[in-house]
């Protein structure tokens, strides 16, 4: 009700191609308050969740590059993948991440990883693990963060994203609010450093953005109002004491 009475007009303006910019800001001001992220609601694209944004990471990088995934991982990544014409390679999950020796003989482009609570596995990936990631990666090759459930840390130990620890613009970030408020919800965003946003607008710059406008202004009134990082606190409790 509060959206619709003070955005009015607003609700009937085409959505820009990456997301309503009010989203975006608001994405941004909450990764930074809530995770420690920096991010630039510039560099912010939204979609309608966690498939269809894979989707767009291939359609950036392209089906000729090679993809590797957990083994096993969320069914889901390997049937996106799939269905883009992209070809995958699995690569064998330790107790704290990809295994070493299989990160070290892979024959792959692009790695999708989950580090917070792998389904599954149950792992999250370790610090170390993570820098492993990261050298893998090094100059030439991508990583994707797919960091779904990561808004359920223990308190006051927010876990430390790949894209957080990467200063060379290797790492796509994905997140979406389905875990952390609804599946029905289809919203999510990624975050793309400044040379793959340019490889963006090229070649999807074109296109509409698939989520609703009245559901993206809606979205940016709950996180900018506190209320859904107060949200998040409460269910964090509920699953400490299940």
């Amino acid at each position: 009700r509060k959206v619709i009475s003070e955005r009015g007009e607003q609700l009937f303006v085409k959505s820009p191609n990456m997301g309503c910019a009010v989203l975006r800001n608001a994405i941004a001001d909450y990764l930074y308050r809530y995770r420690g992220m920096v991010a630039k609601p510039q560099n912010i694209i939204i979609g309608s969740g966690a498939e269809q944004l894979y989707e767009t990471v291939v359609k950036i990088l392209g089906r000729d590059k090679v993809y590797g995934i957990e083994n096993p991982s969320y069914s889901r990544i390997e049937e996106v993948y799939k269905g883009t014409g992209a070809h995958i390679e699995k690569l064998k999950m330790g107790a704290d991440g990809i295994e070493s020796k299989a990160l070290k003989n892979c024959n792959i482009d692009v790695l999708h990883v989950t580090p917070f609570r792998s389904f599954p596995t149950d792992v999250t990936t370790s610090i170390l693990k993570k820098y492993e990631y990261l050298r893998w990666a090094g100059d030439t090759n991508y990583i994707v963060e797919d960091d779904f459930n990561s808004e359920f840390f223990k308190p006051g130990h927010p876990v430390e994203t790949l894209y957080s620890l990467d200063g060379k613009g290797r790492v796509i970030y994905i997140n979406t609010f389905s875990k952390s408020l609804s599946s029905s919800m289809r919203i999510g965003y990624m975050i793309l450093s400044d040379e793959l946003l340019e490889v963006y607008e090229e070649k999807l710059g074109k296109f509409s953005c698939s989520v609703p406008v009245l559901d993206q202004y809606v979205l940016a009134e709950y996180i900018s109002s506190g209320n859904f990082e107060r949200h998040l606190n409460r269910m964090r409790r509920k699953v400490e004491h299940i």
